[in-house]
């Protein structure tokens, strides 16, 4: 389930200056500094599996793993060895610093002395390269903590969809809160929470060599602070359920316990999860300090106008949010009488053609295939738009017969953009059904030949400059 506060929007007035170095900040470290560390990766790897180390390091591995008591991990590892999954192992093994310090002391008892001259220089140049990796060099780790690195870690990602769902929540809840606290007292309120996620997981598992990365810690505090601002003034929230979704208004400190009580739950319910529940839980509490403390020693710190301020409601955004509420709640009939207001009113586009079509696909009908052919007469549409509308009619061929010339010559040409234009070689078919013969559809043709080489199709790619070279030869006046 997701909840956003959505009650503020961008104000120029108020530029969130600090909040775009912090994005900016994140993005290039990710791309410019964390981008080395699957290079890294995969010459460790690769020189670790050369010199085939892992068979004489496993049965070290398995000794330390029981002196260190992580017989659920070991029981783990041991079934895939036996399976012969070995690449897990092999990271989590080529990882942990204390493992190697570990073997280094006791390495005689595991190599001969030939091979032990072999692999000692090896596995030095190995380690020293992992200890560059960006989440061991600058992560946190609990069993090996440095001052440095609890800011560090705020500002490095596991992966893109990591980094973009951080900064996602970031910019919603950030850019409201500094400009009701201010720039500095922003970024001062923001490292500390991170700080304090850092210091609330490290509690957690005192002996954890994993490393703590990402700025989730620092935005649960902003996210805290965003709450704590509004306090019990309603405010806005989108919330996405499954396939609900829709927006409510509420207390802003209505959400706290939901939030804490979800983190907490999900830290000892969810245990094999490789997210830091009690990072998320201390960075919303540091935040709510932060904020709390701040405004009894300073009650005029808050930017009251700014605040107090009515939120201009986007009316389409109230329309549409009605129309969720109502499927919401199975009233599938109010729903599309909002709907059919909205497109006399507004005329119809994609998001509400795509809207009626759902709900009438539940009932289908004549209504149903009009819809699914008003989508077709939309110009100039997106190619995600043009994608779903591609899939739509491949789901839906008995709509095709009742598609006129121009409309279908029109689409058809439009969808020849698309990776997979299925639909667009049915509307092609079907206008050479009709006897159709001009210029458009040598052009279609073409289009579809080009579409098919560009996807490594040879044999349509050829069949479709046959036929484009054939209708040239015959075509009338054109459609378009």
């Amino acid at each position: 389930m997701i909840i956003v506060p959505t009650e503020k929007q961008f104000d120029w007035k108020h530029a969130p200056v600090v909040l775009f170095l912090i994005v900016l900040l994140n993005v290039l470290t990710f791309f410019l500094y964390q981008s080395r560390d699957m290079v890294k990766l995969m010459d460790v790897a690769v020189s670790y599996q050369t010199h085939e180390f892992f068979d004489k390091e496993w049965p070290a591995f398995e000794k330390y793993l029981a002196e260190e008591k992580e017989t659920e991990l070991l029981a783990h590892y041991r079934e895939a060895y036996a399976e012969e999954e070995y690449d897990e192992i092999i990271q989590d093994l080529l990882l942990r610093e204390d493992f190697y310090i570990y073997l280094e002391h006791n390495s005689r008892e595991y190599f001969l002395p030939d091979d032990h001259d072999i692999w000692a220089p090896e596995r030095a140049r190995i380690n020293a390269v992992v200890k560059t990796i960006s989440s061991i060099s600058n992560g946190l780790i609990a069993n090996n903590l440095s001052i440095s690195d609890f800011i560090t870690h705020q500002f490095l990602h596991g992966s893109l969809d990591h980094l973009l769902g951080n900064m996602f929540f970031l910019i919603i809840c950030g850019f409201a809160v500094e400009a009701a606290i201010g720039h500095w007292r922003f970024l001062a309120f923001y490292l500390l929470s991170g700080i304090g996620a850092g210091f609330a997981q490290v509690a957690s598992n005192w002996d954890s060599h994993t490393p703590l990365i990402g700025a989730s810690g620092a935005i649960s505090g902003v996210m805290a602070m965003y709450l704590a601002v509004f306090r019990f003034k309603k405010i806005e929230f989108f919330y996405w359920l499954f396939f609900f979704v829709g927006y409510f208004r509420a207390p802003a400190l209505l959400i706290l316990p939901f939030y804490i009580g979800k983190e907490v739950y999900s830290f000892y319910q969810d245990t094999e999860s490789n997210v830091a529940f009690m990072a998320h839980a201390g960075g919303f509490v540091t935040g709510a300090l932060l904020i709390g403390g701040a405004l009894i020693f300073n009650r005029n710190m808050l930017n009251r106008a700014y605040i107090e301020e009515d939120q201009k409601v986007n009316p389409r955004q109230k329309d549409l949010a009605e129309i969720y509420d109502a499927l919401e709640k199975f009233r599938f009939e109010k729903a599309l009488e909002k709907v059919d207001l909205l497109i006399k009113e507004q005329g119809l586009d994609f998001d509400l053609g795509i809207i009626r079509y759902n709900i009438l696909k539940i009932s289908r009908g004549d209504k149903f295939d009009q819809a699914t052919l008003d989508l077709c007469n939309l110009q100039r549409l997106s190619n995600p738009d043009l994608k779903k509308l591609n899939a739509i009619l491949i789901e839906n061929p008995q709509v095709l017969s009742k598609i006129d010339d121009l409309s279908a010559m029109k689409v058809a040409i439009q969808l020849t953009s698309v990776d997979n234009p299925k639909a667009a070689e049915q509307l092609f078919e079907l206008l050479q059904s009709r006897n159709v013969k001009n210029s458009s559809m040598n052009v279609l043709a073409t289009k579809l030949a080009r579409a098919f080489s560009l996807i490594r199709d040879n044999a349509k790619k050829t069949h479709y400059e046959n036929l484009a070279l054939n209708l040239s030869g015959t075509a009338e006046n054109g459609l378009l």
